[in-house]
């Protein structure tokens, strides 16, 4: 299914990805990205050398029925809580494999602090319409910029709120990095 999408993917839209050798090939990898748009699951999907377990965004889930998001490989959808989907990511990353967090649906301090996997911020531009529910064009650019591997230190028990807010600051200051250098590669933001 991932490379059925991500050839179709291609085929549609002009897409260009940089650094994606930084989420490797093997062992537990978890990959931010904080797009709210409904391809940003397929993208990542897409763009990663290696099978990826991505946690539906909101557009995902308003956008494509549950029962469309389980039978598509790869694809954890979530609930009310989040919980499943958060005890489902952490058994993929207890496995070796690479999940994806995408938007702001799940928090992903406690997989960091649980897991403690490296982290791999992907930033997309071009990827969501005018709303987040809504495709882009056909034929228009996406890029993808994937930032190094950040292992970020977490001391304390992973179920306290004082341990969580810690690590959530640490994948702020780290996304907002990622980002703010993928947006001046991109030419859309002016170097300080």
């Amino acid at each position: 299914m991932r490379n059925l999408s991500a050839t179709g993917l291609r085929w549609a839209y002009r897409l260009q990805v940089f650094g994606a050798h930084h989420m490797g090939t093997s062992g537990r990898v978890i990959v931010l990205c904080s797009s709210e748009g409904v391809l940003a699951g397929p993208l990542l999907q897409a763009i990663s050398p290696r099978p990826i377990h991505v946690v539906a965004n909101a557009a995902m889930i308003e956008a494509v029925p549950q029962r469309v998001l389980e039978a598509a490989g790869g694809l954890v959808p979530v609930g009310a809580t989040a919980i499943r989907a958060q005890l489902s990511a952490a058994d993929a990353l207890a496995d070796g494999r690479a999940v994806a967090v995408v938007g702001s649906q799940v928090d992903p301090a406690w997989l960091v602090a649980m897991s403690h996997a490296p982290v791999v911020c992907v930033t997309l531009v071009g990827e969501q319409g005018r709303v987040p529910t809504d495709p882009p064009r056909i034929g228009s650019p996406i890029r993808a910029y994937v930032s190094a591997q950040h292992r970020l230190p977490t001391l304390g028990d992973p179920l306290r709120a004082s341990t969580r807010a810690a690590v959530t600051e640490k994948l702020r200051q780290v996304m907002t990095d990622a980002d703010d250098q993928a947006l001046r590669r991109a030419g859309l933001r002016e170097a300080s």
